[in-house]
Order: structure tokens, then sequence, then C-alpha cells
């Protein structure tokens, strides 16, 4: 018995992922599936279900931004499954630093969620099609540019990105702040920018 949890707030799209769970088979046998909650307004408020679900498949569309994290913190031993139409790199990325394992478009894979669900189970990641693309081509541009910059200037325009102010950058690295500012005017230079809101643009598209 697998025990699922779903947090998701449009009706429609909770009736379409209990059918597709319910009609569920491997290698041609059904696999029963026990369905503990199917919102956050029947799980969240109230806090944790007595019965730990094994996956939650969670939309973060219409959602706090911390939803994620909060249901990681909340059931640290489940497997959580975003399902979502949000398909930026930015929001896959942040969604996997929170806590999230495998990441599913509902306008193209929705079919494939019991899939998703079994190689989730089996230590393993589910992810669309379209955004391991994304993920590939974003690597291609963060390599391009680790051939561009020194492994130093790479250091610093990532604390940059990461919202390190010059001051944090130059206490994580034991320089001074006056070399930060050398080394971020090299960087610019080099990236043909002129501003910290392109370096982010550029280094995390």
């Amino acid at each position: 018995m697998i025990k699922v949890g779903i947090i998701d707030s449009d009706e429609h799209s909770r009736v379409n992922i209990k059918r597709i769970l319910i009609d569920n088979c491997l290698d041609g046998q059904p696999v029963p599936i026990d369905i503990l909650f199917n919102s956050a307004s029947s799980m969240l408020p109230m806090g944790l279900h007595p019965l730990r679900p094994d996956v939650i498949i969670l939309d973060i569309q219409h959602q706090d931004a911390t939803i994620i994290e909060k249901v990681s913190k909340m059931y640290p031993e489940t497997e959580i499954i975003v399902l979502t139409q949000l398909a930026d790199v930015k929001t896959v990325r942040r969604a996997f630093r929170n806590g999230a394992v495998s990441y599913v478009l509902k306008d193209t894979c929705l079919q494939y969620l019991f899939h998703a669900i079994i190689i989730t189970l089996n230590h393993g990641s589910f992810v669309s099609p379209t955004i391991n693309r994304a993920l590939i081509e974003q690597a291609f541009s963060s390599k391009k540019y680790e051939d561009m910059l020194t492994a130093r200037e790479l250091q610093i325009a990532n604390g940059i990105v990461e919202g390190l102010s010059y001051k944090l950058i130059a206490q994580q690295y034991h320089i001074s702040l006056d070399t930060v500012r050398i080394y971020i005017k090299r960087v610019y230079r080099k990236l043909n920018i002129n501003s910290k809101g392109e370096l982010i643009a550029q280094l995390s598209a």
C-alpha cells in the first residue's frame, strides 16, 4: 500500500490526480494506493497526519513560496513530488533546494504521475523532459562562464547571485572589501555588463 498526500489548491486538478492514482497499475497489476489527504486545508492547519505519507504530491502554484520547505520539515522522511504548471528553471532549482526530489509538469506529464511516484519511491527522481532540457542548457551556459572567469572571479560572482553582500563575500574568502570590488569590476568587464542585476540575470538564467 502506497500512502499518498496531495496538496493542490485546484479542485479539478485534485480530481484528475486521484483518478490517475486510482486507475494505476504496474506490470499490468493494480497497485493499492491510500490517499491520506487531498488539499492543504485538510492537512496543514491540523499539523501532522497520524499516518506518514510515503509521498506528497505538491503544486507550488498559488501557494506560499515556502510550502515545500514547510512540508519537508513536517514530514522529513516523506518524498516530495512537485506537480505544477510552473516550468521556469529558477523555480525548479528552488524546489529542489527546498526538499523536492521529483518535478512533474501538469500540462505535459500528468499521465506519467504514477510512474514518477514509483521511480521516486525507488530512490530515483523523475523530472519532466522539458525541465531536464532547460537544466542542461543552463549547465551549458554556466560552463561558458566558468571558461571566461577565473576560479576566484566565479566565486565572487556566485556570491552576488546568492544574495551575499560585498562584506560577507570578503569575510567568506578572507579578502579585503577593496579586493572584492576589484574582482567585481573584472567580472563586469569580461561579461560585458554594468550592474549587479545583469550579473544575476546572466548567471541564473
